[in-house]
């Protein structure tokens, strides 16, 4: 008679069939509805643990400055959450290697925005703490884009979002918004700690909790694990990313296919009904390219109406 093996012996297999399964959740195809987060593949990454021969000779360096600020690592409790985080992180070199390929991409046009608006550079962080820098990300409260802005936010933030468009999916159109949020946020809590705090759990309840709790320091805060975990593990992103050949990664990334992406743009009407091959047809290129180009525009066989925000790649 066989044994059923302990739940605990399981998990690593289970991990594998829980991050694989939930990857169809993760994203959406261009244009499809929205697919929630499934929140079980990414327990998955911690329930497979360290890899079969796992690094833990990384050390954290002696001050650990986010957006400016200090990481407390004196705190017995501080260096450990620092740690836990980087570690984690750091023994998922697949992961972080799509970290550095979609960076390629994605950091060159937020660089340039956060230094024009005299912001600081570790902001482009929190985007790859937000959605591993994947701009169809959907979580299950609804949030998107790279930012992962919930859609009332966007729409405060001058954002189209409804049944035929999403411009959460556009990366270059939902950057300004995210960093005139952040910014706000930073001048209603004062310190950028707090700021990324309520950016994840929102502004109300940092807001509550440092009003209960009589401090501003966001070390110092009870508050949700996941918020709690929030400004660490953004930390640890940074360390890894600004140190990634001393890590032993590749000490340049292929560039590839992973460099920023150009578009021409258009906002078009169309009277009668245009289909996606027509509109590709139109401008010289494939139906996949077509609607890859426009993954704000909901899965329709075909367009009418408008106007609609329209793009193709740039020769």
């Amino acid at each position: 008679m066989s044994r059923i093996p302990p739940i605990r012996a399981l998990l690593p297999a289970l991990a594998v069939l829980i991050l694989f399964s939930g990857c169809r959740a993760l994203e959406t195809g261009p244009g499809e509805n929205p697919l929630p987060v499934n929140a079980l593949s990414l327990i998955a990454l911690e329930a497979l643990g360290e890899p079969s021969a796992p690094r833990t000779d990384f050390q954290l360096p002696p001050t650990v400055l986010v957006c400016g600020e200090a990481i407390p690592l004196e705190r017995p409790s501080a260096r450990e959450r620092l740690e836990y985080e980087f570690l984690l992180a750091a023994n998922h070199p697949a992961q972080v290697e799509l970290w550095r390929r979609r960076a390629l991409r994605h950091f060159p046009p937020i660089e340039a925005a956060l230094k024009e608006s005299s912001l600081p550079d570790d902001l482009k962080y929190l985007a790859v703490a937000e959605s591993d820098l994947r701009p169809l990300v959907f979580s299950p409260a609804g949030a998107a884009g790279i930012w992962q802005f919930m859609p009332s936010t966007a729409r405060q933030f001058g954002l189209k979002v409804d049944k035929t468009e999403d411009r959460r999916m556009l990366p270059d159109k939902l950057l300004p918004a995210g960093l005139r949020y952040l910014s706000s946020l930073r001048n209603r809590f004062g310190n950028w700690a707090l700021a990324m705090a309520a950016y994840n759990a929102g502004e109300r309840r940092i807001g509550n909790a440092v009003s209960s709790q009589g401090t501003r320091d966001y070390h110092s805060l009870n508050l949700p694990r996941e918020t709690e975990r929030y400004v660490y593990r953004i930390a640890a992103i940074k360390l890894i990313l600004e140190n990634a050949a001393a890590m032993g990664f590749d000490d340049v990334p292929p560039q590839g296919l992973y460099g920023v992406e150009s578009f021409n743009e258009e906002s078009l009407s169309f009277e009668t009904e245009t289909s996606w091959k027509e509109l590709a047809a139109k401008h010289g290129t494939d139906y996949k390219t077509m609607r890859l180009s426009n993954p704000h525009l909901a899965a329709k066989a075909k367009l009418k109406g408008g106007p609609f925000l329209i793009r193709s790649p740039k020769a």
